[in-house]
């Protein structure tokens, strides 16, 4: 049992850094690559804002937790299994991201469709992560929205986790 915690941890550990990447890609434009040769480095001046991330947790209600405040009601959730919700703003970019995980007895193919299917006819701009790896990701944009779901298994459960990026 513990290879399988052990295994568990692993995938939880990809799964929050292809996040990280994908919220962070979306936020900050495609153009701009950190580390980028000919970049310069500039010093905080008295013009500039600090970099500051505020997150908040969503409260329990009665022993359960709901999809954060702003979450659109139209993005498919399993009510009921949802393990994580958070807030997340970026007050430097003028942006909110609002997260949510949960765990569901689809398949992940099956949750992967769904998404797939939500974000064509919602009219998102779609791109799609690799289909041969055990982690899947689609990611949608419109216009000022961000939508990155990525699928995994966790604990003999398909792990769902939602980001929905507002700028």
């Amino acid at each position: 049992q513990s290879q399988n915690t052990q295994n568990t941890k692993i995938v939880l550990l990809a799964v929050a850094i292809i996040l990280v990447l994908g919220v962070s890609y979306f936020l900050l434009g495609k153009d701009r690559i950190p580390g980028e040769s000919g970049q310069q480095v500039s010093t905080p001046s008295d013009n500039q804002k600090p970099v500051m991330v505020v997150v908040k947790n969503t409260p329990m209600i009665n022993g359960a937790l709901s999809a954060p405040v702003g979450f659109p009601p139209d993005i498919p959730l399993e009510n009921g299994s949802l393990i994580e919700s958070a807030t997340t703003e970026y007050p430097r970019e003028n942006a909110q991201q609002l997260s949510a995980s949960y765990q569901s007895s689809k398949t992940i193919t099956e949750k992967y469709a769904e998404y797939k299917k939500y974000m064509a006819a919602s009219g998102y701009k779609i791109t799609e992560g690799g289909t041969n790896s055990p982690v899947r990701a689609i990611f949608g944009t419109r216009q000022d929205v961000n939508l990155s779901v990525v699928i995994s298994r966790a604990g003999g459960k398909t792990l769902v986790q939602l980001s929905y990026l507002l700028k």
